[in-house]
């Protein structure tokens, strides 16, 4: 989605890239306008959240090196083993309490991605700017859109979450600065729509409706949602936040003009349709990026597969119960098998995305040859709700820069050091980032 930070920040760009090419196709691969010079097969990155832990004696491979033994709850990636590596051993320490007491939910998503500490309190917010954010702002202009955040549903923009945390932390992925949250889109239709504009011309005619009719709603629950926060704040913050959303509405306006086009053809799925299941939502969004890498519309996602403390129940899979509550689990067998189910759900809805870019080529080179793909959660294990001994997956080569195919574990090593040795491979490289104490070598 061009969510309404998206909005305000790139709207002069596109202006300028898009100016005079309304009815051009975005064909795969659409080289992007760098200076003068055309960029080829660039490197991409994605960020994928899933909450409260995994069963880490399935998750976690019990041996190191490229001939590891794969994992139980690894194998839906069996065929893809030579394109992707497992990097274990990683400690997010801002995730602990540190004398904030309870709210691991909360921190374990909210600082996912930025790795500082975020303050506990309900009216205030106060975290780091995210990775993914560091690269959107190095390299964004290159793209139609700087990056695109998604999460498979609706959170809120206000209001107390995890034991006193504010819910932006918990429904957030992506933060362009310490106040500001990049809010993602839940709905794959409305953020296709967001993000181009159809180029058949029965199929457009209908899509434009849909965006009349679905337009209004957005801005709706953007208004609802600031009620709540206005209660909170002072008359200069309640003028700027008025000031905000006037500049939404505008940007809004323009971006229906500067919309790039695709094809039915071009795409895996029909986006004018809203999937209804779970994991059909989670992978129409997952399709979605492959697309929008595809034509180049961006380089740089993220998606909260399923948010911080996420209660999602699995009915599908003969699990009623609610993951967060399942996930203390004290150790019960029975329902310690439950939630290998559910990391094998979500493993399969990884693999599914890595197969899509597996098998997509643009300029004779598939997108995962050309991609970062980092999936894990903020949490190792849920029942003890520990931020210690992380263990992330890291897929695609990055152009050649990654070293898939192994497992290796660096010990104690803080998280942001993989950032800042995924920054470096993206071609945005940092001195530092967050707590960072360097990068993690030969990944």
């Amino acid at each position: 989605m061009r969510n309404f930070h998206n909005l305000l920040r790139t709207t002069t760009n596109r202006r300028t890239f898009l100016k005079g090419s309304s009815a051009t196709l975005l064909l795969p691969q659409m080289a992007s306008i760098a200076g003068d010079k055309a960029v080829i097969n660039p490197t991409r990155m994605t960020f994928l959240h899933v909450p409260n832990g995994m069963i880490m004696d399935k998750y976690k491979p019990k041996s190191y090196g490229e001939n590891y033994e794969m994992a139980q709850t690894l194998k839906p990636l069996e065929s893809l083993r030579k394109d992707f590596q497992v990097i274990s051993g990683l400690h997010n320490k801002n995730g602990e309490s540190n004398g904030d007491g309870g709210g691991d939910h909360a921190r374990a998503q909210g600082n996912f991605l930025t790795a500082v500490r975020i303050l506990k309190s309900t009216k205030r917010v106060s975290n780091g700017i995210s990775v993914d954010q560091v690269a959107a702002q190095a390299a964004g202009h290159q793209t139609y859109l700087p990056s695109l955040e998604l999460s498979s549903r609706k959170g809120r923009l206000s209001g107390a979450c995890d034991s006193g945390y504010s819910c932006m932390y918990q429904f957030n992925l992506s933060w362009k600065n310490a106040k500001e949250p990049l809010v993602p889109e839940s709905n794959a239709q409305l953020a296709f729509n967001r993000l181009f504009t159809l180029a058949d011309s029965n199929k457009a005619r209908a899509q434009q409706k849909m965006i009349a009719a679905t337009e209004k709603s957005m801005l709706d629950f953007m208004q609802e949602s600031a009620k709540s926060l206005k209660k909170n704040i002072g008359k200069e913050d309640s003028e700027k936040l008025d000031q905000y959303f006037t500049n939404l509405r505008e940007m809004e306006r323009k971006a229906q003009r500067q919309k790039p086009k695709v094809k039915m053809s071009q795409m895996t799925r029909d986006f004018t349709n809203q999937p209804q299941s779970y994991p059909e939502k989670i992978e129409a969004l997952m399709d979605l990026m492959v697309l929008a890498w595809e034509v180049d519309a961006t380089r740089i996602c993220s998606m909260i597969v399923a948010d911080g403390g996420s209660n999602q129940s699995f009915p599908e899979l003969g699990i009623n119960g609610g993951h967060h509550t399942l996930s203390h689990h004290r150790g019960k067998k029975d329902i310690v098998a439950q939630l290998e189910k559910i990391d094998l759900f979500y493993m399969n809805r990884l693999a599914y995305f890595l197969k899509k870019l597996n098998d997509r080529k643009v300029n004779g080179q598939s997108l995962l040859q050309q991609s970062m793909v980092m999936y894990g959660s903020g949490i190792s294990n849920g029942n003890s709700h520990s931020h210690k001994n992380l263990s992330m997956v890291l897929a695609g080569h990055a152009n050649g820069k990654l070293t898939p195919g192994t497992h290796r574990e660096y010990k104690k090593a803080p998280l942001a050091n993989l950032y800042v040795s995924m920054l470096e491979k993206f071609g945005t490289p940092v001195k530092s980032f967050a707590d960072s104490t360097g990068k993690l070598e030969r990944i």
